[in-house]
């Protein structure tokens, strides 16, 4: 019955072998996001210790022990150690762990309910990633452009800070618009075109860093001490209320190890980890060692409120002051790409698993399925960001919706860890959770930490969240209702009495021969297909060839192997019994499976299919056979209330067509249309 496919094997992911052009391409996309941080965090800390009316000097080394210590637990033990292990064929993201996390055996009413909890967590935990996402590329691109004021001052430049008002907003919207715009190339290229100039970067902040140590050489020994996580316990001990105003800015210094981890496709382990271990870890300890050291040289300056250490440590010379806002620009711009690319990823997986409608996916590369381009999302991030850039005008006022979205989603996937830990390694669920507890108290720390911003602007990236979640989820609850109810309104018969009856009406001559080959396709690899049904009714005709094709995502695996990819079901026995006809219809049922990271493409499926049967059909004479539901509201519905119902039934209207999702020619498509009462 099951046979392998002819298909070249697209499929699995090979180990990607660690090389210096990987490496910087994973710079380029991967570490944007955390890498442009120094822009930022550390300004924020002292900034929110200063508004709580503690002294510079009292924030300073507990701010960067909190900062050194976060790198190393979150990013360095949490992310690229350990979550980067918890893969599927080198497949990362929220959605792949649910996957690894959950039990597959859903028979039993007790997993069921427990798969269908973490599957929902996972979700949730997307939602926010994508709330978060509008913010990154506004705040990044704000944050560096603003070093031209800090330029302007410390050079005493001609500028006005009137102009530079207008100017900083003005120009982070058209980077913007250019940053979106190029993503259509496809986050590898863009890889290679950001790769080199965020190596730059890095290593620009590291030696200003050094500089800042060796200029401030009396504030060493006192950075320093940073590495003592006492530093960061004691003061959190002794000014709590203090402590959890500075961690939710420490947080900042995180932001993006989410995206790290879902990006993990698009490169590979080697390549992130090095480029992690050997040059984005120790270049950001550097700068935030050389910022500390320069405010505690400086404390005065601090107390000006949009004073930015990041710039002012830096030595007041034009070749220095103009290149490095000039670079950091460049660095904030392909900050964004980390959480874009992740965007993009996450959403093709709820398009695969049926929690978001269909949409044009545009894969960019022939050699990683990871790469993708989306161009709905990527128009949708493009509108927010520049939304907020208008709205906030600075990186200090956006600053304050930042951080809470994606605090919660790491605290999800931490959680989501420890479930994979139990199903993976069979630990006991006590045990699974006690390794993974101290992340999860530094991680409720930071939620809490960052829950003040809710009631200033946090409340903006949780509201799209929550927006998302709640789309998501209406949608799969809808389509699991259209299923249910199409079960019902299809043919339920015995597949072969419905081929025996087709048999008798062809003997009798009730139905005309059609020359070419007829492929319906069907969600349900019992049933007869709906098309099928509804063509012999009203057509009364059969084409030569017939082939049903059903598309399976399997929601446990990112990718599905070669020898996994086809089955057949060669159904056309009925028909040899007519032996007095030279030729007779063929009828065969191929079913296609792929995983839920995996482009579903029906032309390899249909290739096997060919094959085994021995035929090369005419493009000109072959039909695709598709059916479009139409929904129409119950008289009394147990499924979706008026709402849900009203937005499942825009968001179906509005979901691209079979025939543009799987790239149909459009003028050998038949649809055949039903309405489905929810």
């Amino acid at each position: 019955m099951s046979k392998p496919s002819q298909e070249s094997d697209k499929g699995s992911v090979p180990v990607k072998p660690l090389t210096m052009a990987a490496a910087v391409a994973a710079l380029g996309v991967v570490f944007g996001d955390i890498g442009t941080s120094p822009l930022y965090a550390f300004r924020e800390c002292l900034r929110n210790g200063l508004q709580a009316h503690a002294s510079v000097e009292q924030v300073v080394v507990p701010a960067l022990s909190m900062i050194i210590w976060s790198l190393t637990c979150v990013v360095t033990i949490k992310y690229v150690l350990f979550m980067m292990e918890a893969n599927d064929d080198g497949e990362g993201g929220i959605m792949t762990l649910v996957s690894l996390a959950s039990d597959k055996d859903g028979s039993e009413p007790k997993k069921r309910k427990h798969r269908n909890a973490l599957v929902m967590l996972g979700v949730f935990g997307t939602a926010l990633l994508f709330g978060d996402g509008v913010i990154t590329p506004a705040i990044s691109v704000l944050s560096a452009l603003e070093g031209v004021k800090e330029a302007n001052e410390t050079l005493h430049g001609p500028l006005t800070n009137n102009f530079l008002t207008y100017f900083v907003p003005a120009a982070a919207v058209s980077i913007l618009v250019g940053i979106f715009w190029l993503q259509k190339r496809g986050s590898g290229k863009v890889g290679m075109y950001f790769g080199p100039i965020t190596l730059i970067w890095f290593g620009c902040i590291a030696a200003t860093g050094l500089s800042s140590l060796y200029d401030n050489s009396l504030q060493l020994s006192a950075v320093l001490s940073a590495f003592n996580p006492l530093q960061a316990i004691i003061f959190m001990l002794d000014s709590p209320g203090l402590g959890m105003v500075v961690l939710g800015a420490v947080f900042l210094s995180v932001t993006g190890a989410e995206a790290l981890y879902a990006d993990m496709g698009h490169f590979g382990q080697k390549p992130i980890r090095a480029g992690w271990y050997f040059i984005v870890f120790p270049a950001l300890i550097l700068n935030y060692l050389g910022q500390g050291a320069w405010a505690l040289a400086h404390p005065d300056m601090m107390q000006h409120a949009g004073y930015n250490p990041f710039f002012n440590m830096a030595p007041a010379m034009v070749w220095i002051q103009v290149p490095l806002v000039v670079i950091a620009t460049l660095a904030a711009i392909i900050a964004s790409q980390a959480l874009i690319a992740g965007a993009f990823s996450t959403t093709m997986q709820a398009v695969v698993l049926n929690y978001l409608p269909r949409m044009r996916m545009e894969f960019t590369s022939d050699e990683e399925s990871g790469q993708i381009y989306i161009p709905i999302i990527n128009w949708l991030l493009m509108i927010g960001s520049i939304f907020l850039v208008l709205q906030y005008k600075s990186s200090e006022n956006l600053a304050s919706a930042y951080g809470i979205a994606v605090s919660l989603t790491m605290l999800v996937t931490t959680i989501l860890y420890g479930q994979f830990l139990h199903r993976r390694f069979k630990f006991p669920v006590v045990t699974a959770y006690l390794f993974v507890a101290p992340v999860i108290l530094m991680e409720v720390l930071f939620v809490g930490g960052n829950a003040p911003k809710i009631f200033e602007s946090g409340w903006l990236p949780l509201a799209a969240g929550m927006l998302m979640y709640y789309i998501m989820s209406v949608w799969n609850k809808g389509r699991i209702a259209m299923r249910e109810k199409l079960a019902e309104t299809e043919s339920s018969d015995d597949f072969k009495l419905f081929l025996d009856s087709v048999e008798d009406r062809f003997m009798a001559g009730k139905l005309s021969r059609v020359r070419g080959t007829a492929i319906y396709l069907a969600g349900s690899t019992k049933s007869v297909p709906m098309a099928l049904a509804h063509n012999l009714k009203h057509n009364k005709s059969l084409h030569d060839h017939i082939i049903i094709v059903t598309l399976i995502v399997d929601e446990d695996r990112a990718i599905v192997s070669r020898e996994q990819r086809v089955e057949f079901d060669s159904l056309h026995a009925n028909f040899c019994k007519l032996e007095d006809r030279a030729e007779f219809p063929v009828v065969m049922r191929v079913i296609g499976r792929f995983g839920f990271r995996e482009k579903q493409d029906i032309f390899p499926v249909l290739e096997a299919a060919y094959a085994e049967l021995g035929i090369k059909p005419n493009p000109m004479e072959t039909t695709y056979f598709l059916s479009r539901e139409t929904i129409v509201r119950a008289t009394t519905s147990f499924s979706l209330n008026a709402v849900q119902e009203k937005l499942f039934e825009v968001l179906n209207r509005n979901a691209l067509s079979a025939t543009a999702y799987f790239n149909l020619p459009p003028g050998r498509v038949v649809e055949l249309g039903m309405q489905v009462e929810l």
